[in-house]
């Protein structure tokens, strides 16, 4: 059994899918998996794998009634099996563990304090107390802390709207201009970008999916009155073909870069897009990318300076070179 705090929490995941949901494809379990850990891809192999060892192994202890319908998908046999009934492991404890100290440092906004006591909850009730004391969380790891971000306070007023399937308006004023705009807008998505919180939603009047940022939020949002639209808007379709939180109306393209061999082992390290493939030379590391560029993309090339090449579309390449030149530019006049 791969008895590691990830899997334990994707059995947690799954569980919770098939209780909610009753049934779950397998692109759902994937979706859900890799939300919860912030970590993509999870494979196919990887979900049957948990899927497997939560109805079959014996150190587990789940004997989970997991059935397939091809047309509907996974689900439990007994309607009221949930692994919540099975007492926790010491290993799963740790997942928690784990989990909680990611938590805690969202303690300070409403809605995520209150995800953190539901965590404490859980172990409470088999008598394990050490997640109940701030000290005990694991203390020993230290996560990235971002400062306080503006717009954190309308977090959880957009969460209960997602939730509610409810329309919601706020004023918002862009960073290049003084005028403040209402807006109405049908919320589908809350994500994290760089220590800034982005609300993904359809628009009202425009009909058009688009993406504001809390920290230019003028006023708190306010639920309207009027009918929601669900179009089924699937965020792993929208994200998958960009970097970062914002996507633009140009096509798939392949990017290809040249990469010094310093710089090359960042990017294999941690791939800056699932798309990524890296063909390694005699000095020089060439990455390619299936992806639509964007501002997030050309602001990671401009980071890496010299150590960089963009062979191809040549609009980036020419794009790299204005920035470039813009800078250099400015430079000779001071």
């Amino acid at each position: 059994m791969p008895a590691n705090k990830y899997a334990l929490i994707r059995y947690r995941v799954i569980n919770r899918c098939l209780k909610d949901f009753q049934f779950a494809t397998m692109e759902k379990l994937i979706q859900v998996c890799e939300d919860a850990l912030s970590m993509s891809p999870i494979s196919e192999r990887t979900i049957y794998q948990d899927l497997k060892d939560m109805r079959e192994d014996d150190q587990l202890g789940y004997f989970a009634p997991i059935k397939l319908n091809r047309d509907k998908g996974y689900y439990y046999d007994d309607p009221d099996y949930s692994i919540d009934n099975i007492p926790l492991g010491e290993e799963e404890v740790k997942a928690l563990s784990f989990a909680a100290t990611m938590l805690d440092q969202f303690r300070n906004i409403g809605i995520f304090s209150t995800f953190t006591g539901a965590v404490q909850k859980v172990v409470e009730a088999v008598n394990i107390k050490r997640l109940s004391k701030e000290d005990d969380l694991l203390p020993f790891i230290e996560f990235e802390h971002s400062p306080v971000s503006l717009g954190q306070q309308f977090i959880e007023p957009i969460i209960l709207a997602i939730k509610n399937k409810k329309v919601i308006r706020f004023k918002y004023q862009r960073f290049v201009t003084e005028k403040v705009l209402s807006h109405k807008i049908h919320p589908y998505l809350l994500k994290q970008y760089h220590s800034r919180w982005y609300l993904i939603g359809l628009h009202d009047y425009h009909k058009e999916i688009v993406t504001y940022c809390l920290d230019r939020f003028s006023s708190e949002p306010k639920v309207v009155d009027i009918p929601y639209e669900d179009i089924g808007f699937n965020t792993r379709e929208h994200f998958k073909s960009v970097i970062g939180i914002i996507t633009s109306g140009e096509k798939l393209q392949k990017v290809v870069l040249k990469l010094a061999k310093r710089q090359a082992w960042y990017v294999i390290t941690q791939p800056i897009h699932s798309s990524q493939k890296v063909i390694e030379k005699k000095d020089h590391f060439i990455v390619e990318l299936k992806i639509i560029p964007t501002y997030e993309l050309t602001m990671l090339i401009m980071g890496w300076g010299p150590n960089v090449e963009v062979i191809q579309p040549l609009s980036l390449k020419k794009e790299i070179l204005r920035l470039h030149q813009e800078c250099v530019e400015k430079v000779k006049a001071d």
